[in-house]
């Protein structure tokens, strides 16, 4: 993934040039030589005898490492990088490209694209098996103790907490006894009246009443008013008087 290095700087400012020149199809070996101020005959052997390689070789080198870098950093198709890198023939860049690093140009990306997820994913999985720093583990000591040393404390206020809720229930059902007594349905029968001339009929008129109140009374949940209550409205007239509850 990475380029060749050079260990000398004739060789970094030979590389330089190149690169500065790379989508230059006619940079060749005559153009390195004048740019560096030097002939063809001594840029070959100062070249050859620090790389192994030609001038021309050196030169297609530098262009197809370029290229390379091209493909794995860009979106740039292979024909434009052939451009971009100085081969004005796509079928001969892939060629080349092939003998330099023994796979084909669109190889390369996706080698780079499995490296840089396998990276990825190794990176992710060295964040989630990080252990807690101390920092962390001290900052999780102080609450450990704190629950150590008030934990009599803590129970206390517990306990008052579930004694005030048990009070405030129990007077809770305490009002709603008392609120439901209190409405509970009660009826009082008012004293029959002898409508007839006939004294006599007074005695039928108070059977019916008993009558009528012994039949209320069978009736559950309902509070019937006694007799000695309300015998004191037999003469009255106005029925909206208020009754007395016993």
């Amino acid at each position: 993934m990475s380029q060749t290095s050079y260990s000398s700087d004739f060789l970094n400012r030979a590389k330089t040039l190149v690169l500065d020149e790379i989508s230059n199809e006619q940079f060749g070996v005559s153009e390195l030589a004048a740019v560096m101020n030097m002939s063809r005959s001594s840029l070959l052997r100062k070249i050859k005898k620090q790389t192994g390689l030609s001038a021309s070789q050196f030169i297609r080198k530098v262009r197809l490492e370029e290229a390379k870098i091209l493909l794995e950093e860009t979106e740039f198709t292979v024909s434009e990088i052939s451009y971009k890198v100085g081969f004005s023939n796509t079928s001969y860049f892939i060629k080349c490209f092939r003998e330099e690093f023994g796979f084909p140009p669109g190889e390369s990306r996706k080698q780079f694209e499995e490296y840089k997820e396998e990276s990825d994913k190794k990176n992710d999985e060295e964040v989630l098996n990080t252990k807690p720093s101390n920092e962390t583990a001290s900052l999780q000591e102080p609450s450990k103790s704190f629950l150590s040393r008030h934990k009599h404390k803590i129970i206390i206020v517990i306990a008052a907490l579930v004694i005030a809720y048990i009070s405030f229930y129990l007077g809770s059902t305490s009002e709603d006894a008392v609120a439901i007594s209190n409405t509970q349905k009660s009826i009082a029968v008012l004293p029959f009246k002898n409508m007839s001339a006939d004294s006599s009929n007074l005695y039928f008129v108070n059977g019916l009443m008993e009558a009528s109140l012994g039949n209320l009374q069978k009736i559950e949940d309902l509070r019937v008013i006694s007799r000695t209550s309300v015998e004191k409205y037999r003469l009255q007239n106005n029925l909206l008087l208020r009754l007395p509850k016993n």
